[in-house]
């Protein structure tokens, strides 16, 4: 075998072995993904089970006694409280990310090559740094705030900052785009007055409107995520 054939067969079994690296750092991308889609489940929902519990101990009809009144009341409580659908709605109305105006659907992230796609993913990771560091360095102390909860938000930012330092190797390219993105459409967390308020309904609600759209951007993380790496992996 000559010297020009020699020098193809390495670069052809480097080439493979390049591939092979990015495939497997991108099945560990994808499982950081779902990881933090998990946590930022896990902090809604023992959010929402913590404000039905605060309600139904203090609630003024505990005295009620009539099966009929009790049966009322726990219906109140389950609209105000219960996070269905119409609440859901309300509160990521006013996420942080809203401007960034990030596909929610499967079809239409399908459709995004993969630079968009991670420059979509970067977006989001950036976009709830702050939110996150503050609720663990700042917010801890909150009686909103559970063992649960910090526990996952802890969990939280170490896959965010993994996941971050990933893209930013593999799409080094797209880093300024997204900051000058960000800028323009002035994204900017400001809930944290809200957060720490002595006013107990808004801080509340402001604790919900957080981790719903925590659980709402994680969702779509997880999901660009996974397109990414099925894409690279060939195993869409």
């Amino acid at each position: 075998m000559d010297r020009k054939s020699n020098i193809k067969t390495m670069h052809s079994r480097v080439y493979g072995f390049m591939r092979l690296l990015a495939q497997d750092l991108l099945i560990d991308a994808a499982r950081l993904s779902h990881d933090f889609h998990n946590h930022s489940t896990i902090m809604f929902n023992e959010f929402g089970k913590l404000e039905y519990i605060n309600a139904t101990n203090n609630c003024h009809t505990n005295s009620l006694h009539t099966p009929e009144e009790r049966e009322k009341a726990q219906q109140m409580k389950d609209e105000k409280y219960a996070q269905n659908q119409p609440y859901t709605i309300n509160a990521t109305k006013s996420c942080h990310t809203n401007s960034l105006h990030t596909p929610q659907e499967r079809e239409k992230a399908l459709r995004m090559n993969n630079e968009d796609l991670s420059k979509w993913i970067l977006m989001l990771l950036y976009s709830w740094h702050r939110p996150l560091y503050l609720l663990v360095k700042d917010l801890q102390s909150m009686k909103e705030v559970s063992d649960t909860i910090l526990s996952s938000a802890k969990e939280n930012m170490r896959k965010i900052e993994e996941l971050q330092a990933f893209i930013e190797r593999q799409f080094s390219q797209v880093i300024y785009p997204v900051i000058r993105t960000i800028f323009k459409a002035r994204i900017y967390w400001s809930g944290l007055a809200s957060l720490v308020s002595n006013d107990e309904d808004v801080r509340h609600s402001a604790f919900y409107k957080l981790f719903m759209c925590l659980y709402r951007d994680s969702r779509k993380l997880d999901m660009y995520t996974k397109i990414l790496a099925c894409r690279i992996t060939n195993t869409c």
